[in-house]
């Protein structure tokens, strides 16, 4: 068996085994939220944030929240709920958390930063914390959540051009079009492998149509070449051919 992968392995299976016992001693040890005004739980909250106990601010942050729901400190508590729900993964409550806030303030300032996290968990939401630490390939995935993720990022570039958020939301609209492409490839090649066509023609297509300024293209367009040539279609390979000669040809 490869090295490596039994390294990666034991250290999966180690931090899997950490993450249940701390998760079991803070739930376990938890006390109770004291009794105090608002202000000070949520200094309390904020202090947690900035060291990164997100769930132990999580506590405080819903403790506000349920005890003095119409406080002066209602928006921006319903702003680090969401945000310590992202980073602690709780993403059915985060997006709860999102589609509260939205539903109360549909225009209100912070929309565009409402927006991004909704992106950035749909995001996260594709994968899971063991392949994140294992780095895994997220592409062969079901791509529903980058969908989601995609159109929420789109949302908040063209209806927010200046916010502070458009940049980074652009660069994860690109990676998210990278990984949908070669999910497609991906698919592609395994119908080629099978004989499979005009299976294989379809998926390369969706590259052209959707996915065209991405890495993916190439290899696509290579690939139904041959697939056109396989079912008979010379016409339509001789026109792929020629595309891909003035694509690609010029830049070899």
């Amino acid at each position: 068996m490869n090295v490596k992968y039994m390294q990666k392995s034991c250290l999966a299976v180690v931090f899997a085994a950490v993450v249940a016992i701390t998760g079991c001693s803070s739930a376990n040890n938890a006390d109770a939220v004291p009794d105090l005004a608002p202000d000070n739980l949520y200094q309390v909250a904020k202090a947690n944030m900035a060291s990164g106990d997100y769930n132990n601010a999580v506590r405080y942050l819903e403790a506000i929240d349920s005890r003095y729901p119409f406080g002066e400190l209602t928006d921006q508590i319903q702003l680090d709920l969401m945000y310590c729900y992202y980073k602690s993964r709780q993403s059915e409550k985060t997006s709860a958390a999102i589609g509260r806030y939205l539903r109360l303030n549909p225009t209100g300032q912070y929309t565009d930063y409402v927006l991004y996290i909704k992106g950035l968990n749909e995001v996260q939401m594709h994968g899971d914390m063991l392949q994140d630490f294992m780095r895994l390939n997220r592409a062969h995935k079901d791509p529903t959540h980058y969908y989601e993720a995609f159109k929420t990022f789109r949302e908040l570039v063209e209806t927010y051009p200046n916010s502070p958020y458009v940049k980074d939301a652009y660069q994860r609209m690109v990676y998210i079009k990278d990984q949908l492409a070669e999910r497609e490839l991906k698919i592609a090649q395994y119908y080629w492998e099978r004989q499979a066509y005009l299976s294989c023609a379809r998926h390369c297509q969706s590259i052209l149509y959707s996915y065209r300024d991405t890495q993916y293209m190439k290899p696509a367009m290579q690939l139904l070449s041959k697939s056109y040539r396989k079912l008979k279609l010379d016409l339509p390979a001789q026109n792929t051919d020629k595309v891909y000669q003035a694509t690609y040809a010029s830049k070899k």
